[in-house]
């Protein structure tokens, strides 16, 4: 398995959600214009974009380096930055249209926004693709191959919400056995398995991502 011989794809998607936490310490996502929670997104989008990085090598060469990435991301930055924004510009108005259509319209248009922008980081990150553009080309790349790209949506939205879950049910435990009851234990042991569903999630964009734009459907 991919990620058992490449176990840092995880670094940078920890490093990001740790950041976020002591951010989140200071800086409340409840403050002014919730700009904690903004950050704290924008982090979390950079570290899964040098994660997709590290993966596009890493389905390439069978390893990848984990520095490498982190080079080539840094290069990138500007670029993942304004994609990150332009994605969830448009996630934020799918949810709060659907939010006025009641619960089934906020699943409706959020889950459609992530069916045809879910490869706007990849696009960004491996695709070469500047931030400006990188929704119009995700939203292309979507089009021209719709089932990967549902698939890619189901297994992105399954590891987000179940590796999380069993990471945490499996940790907290054992974390409050040491007598650390603290919320920012608990949101470092959630950091941890978030940065596990980044990885795996990396693994599934960045071959989607290739196999469609590279490869042609």
């Amino acid at each position: 398995m991919l990620l058992a011989r490449n176990p840092t794809l995880i670094l940078a998607p920890l490093l990001m959600g740790v950041a976020a936490v002591l951010i989140g310490l200071v800086l409340p996502g409840g403050g002014v214009l919730g700009i904690g929670q903004f950050i704290a997104q924008l982090l979390a989008e950079f570290g899964l974009s040098v994660a997709l990085i590290q993966a596009d090598g890493a389905w390439r060469r069978d390893r990848s380096p984990f520095d490498a990435a982190w080079d080539e991301s840094r290069l990138k930055l500007p670029e993942i930055v304004m994609a990150s924004i332009g994605f969830n510009f448009v996630l934020f108005v799918a949810l709060y249209a659907g939010n006025l259509l009641g619960l089934a319209g906020t699943i409706i248009l959020g889950a459609a926004a992530l069916f045809f922008f879910i490869y706007t980081l990849p696009a960004a990150a491996i695709g070469g693709v500047p931030g400006g553009a990188a929704l119009q080309v995700a939203l292309e790349r979507a089009r021209a191959a719709p089932l990967p790209t549902a698939l890619a949506v189901v297994v992105s939205i399954l590891a987000y919400f179940v590796v999380p879950t069993v990471v945490t049910t499996a940790l907290l435990p054992m974390v409050f056995s040491l007598g650390i009851y603290s919320a920012a234990a608990a949101q470092l042991v959630g950091a941890l398995a978030q940065s596990l569903a980044a990885a795996y999630v990396a693994l599934i964009l960045s071959k989607a991502y290739s196999d469609i734009a590279f490869r042609g459907w």
